[in-house]
């Protein structure tokens, strides 16, 4: 609840890093960069004494995916793993082999990063938003409404670390999948966005046609046909830049495989040529370096502490949160959470208020916790993280020859915008929600200091 006596103003104070992975790195980056060096051989395929540190990292990720939360990686599995040069480059790749371009509509939440835009404008189709819930993730009952023939996939976007109810999801896209089946129609895909979220769990059966894996906890980007994550520096683990795709569909596999690189796909064992063989597309050179892949091995390896670690913060600040009387953002499975941690949301307390009140607030409320430091965001102000931000999306610019917006076979776009209020319970849950970074290396001190200057600004607050 408000705290009902005066409070002073907290001394100020020194956090960690905000970003989860390099805060941790030592030693064991250090001699994986070191290995690459010697080596003279940073290219993935080949080089003077070539390591195959990509090529390592991508079974290795395989298998943490394939792992229980915190539990032993398994030998085998069938999840395949291609890495790319970047998040971004990750979403543009498995657009492309799943077939996006030209007529396609991809639905997707209007909480995300500007990527998981660009990427589908870049394939040439049009962007739906759904609303979300009070996840702020995709709202699975938002979906069949947004759904029609020109649907090719469905993208949610565990944001910030916090998981959609994908479970639900799947279970409706199974549905909807079964409907268009019997109407002679293709079947929607599902693309995971979890460049933020690496590393998170959630409930459900995997699978958008049929189950691929048994009902229970598995890491998100494992649920639908393909996941992508990231490897960029504000990521749970990080090699700078970076990213994957995983699917557990062989021909995906193989077109992901082929399109990442020069678009030639390796069926012959071995290749002739390092790039492949035979011809399957236009091929995108979106290959990781050897450095990156080595950096990547080492951070994968500390993964689960870095998550264990964030995540007992969160669960300490959220619990601080709630004793104040605010509401956190809620958890898509309360009885087994597996967000990241990586940040802490909260609604400011219901106001009767006018936007321009209610906005005020938010930056108020923000501008006060990041006196200390805390990099907090309001989200309605949360940048190109939300739809109404994106100026080019709300205009609707085009890439240089028009496209997707004057391309004929996307006339349909007219029924399509992307201003403030086309998602109205988004839209209220941001113009409500403050969240602040948890660091992966907090000390006891350190979340206390937090949780005084939250304190403090839940006596400022009216209700």
């Amino acid at each position: 609840m408000r705290p009902d006596t005066p409070l002073s103003r907290p001394p100020k104070f020194e956090l960690p890093p905000e970003f989860p992975g390099a805060a941790w790195y030592g030693e064991e980056e250090l001699a994986a960069a070191r290995r690459v060096i010697l080596n003279r051989s940073p290219f993935r395929y080949y080089g003077p004494a070539f390591g195959g540190e990509v090529a390592a990292f991508e079974r290795e990720f395989a298998r943490f995916l394939a792992s229980p939360p915190g539990g032993p990686w398994p030998e085998e599995t069938d999840l395949r793993v291609t890495a790319v040069n970047s998040g971004t480059g990750a979403l543009e790749v498995a657009l492309d082999a799943l077939g996006v371009g030209c007529g396609d509509e991809v639905i997707v939440q209007g909480f995300m990063w500007i990527a998981s835009i660009s990427a589908i404008i870049r394939n040439r189709a049009i962007p739906v938003l759904a609303d979300s819930d009070d996840t702020l993730n995709l709202d699975p009952e938002a979906l069949r409404a947004k759904i029609t023939p020109r649907t090719k996939v469905i993208m949610p976007v565990p944001m910030l670390g916090g998981c959609a109810r994908i479970g639900r999801i799947m279970e409706v896209v199974r549905e909807v999948n079964a409907e268009r089946a019997a109407a002679g129609l293709p079947a929607v895909r599902v693309l995971e966005d979890c460049a933020q979220a690496l590393g998170a769990h959630a409930r459900g059966v995997p699978g958008s046609a049929a189950p691929a894996a048994p009902d229970g906890v598995h890491r998100v980007g494992t649920f639908g046909d393909i996941g992508i994550f990231s490897l960029q520096i504000n990521k749970n683990i990080t090699a700078g830049e970076g990213g994957m795709v995983v699917t557990r569909d062989p021909d995906l596999a193989r077109r992901v495989e082929a399109l990442h690189n020069v678009g030639y796909a390796k069926d012959a064992v071995p290749a002739q040529n390092w790039y492949g063989d035979d011809p399957l597309g236009w091929g995108q050179g979106r290959r990781m370096t050897e450095l990156q892949g080595a950096l990547a091995r080492a951070q994968l390896g500390r993964a689960d502490t870095i998550l264990a670690a964030m995540r007992a913060s969160h669960d300490r600040m959220e619990a601080h949160v709630r004793g104040l009387g605010l509401t956190p953002r809620a958890r898509a499975d309360a009885e087994n959470p597996g967000d990241s941690g990586y940040y802490c949301c909260f609604r400011l307390p219901e106001t009767d208020a006018d936007d321009a009140a209610r906005v005020a607030r938010g930056r108020a409320a923000a501008a006060l916790l990041n006196e200390w430091g805390l990099r907090a965001w309001f989200m309605h102000d949360f940048e190109v993280h939300v739809y109404y931000n994106i100026q080019p999306l709300v205009e609707k610019w085009p890439m240089n020859n028009g496209c997707p917006w004057e391309c004929p076979r996307n006339a349909f776009h007219a029924e399509h915008g992307y201003a403030r209020g086309t998602l109205p319970r988004l839209d209220d849950g941001l113009v409500s929600t403050v969240g602040i970074n948890i660091p992966s290396c907090l000390t006891p001190e350190q979340e206390q200091s937090i949780m005084e200057v939250l304190t403090y600004l839940r006596g400022t607050l009216e209700g």
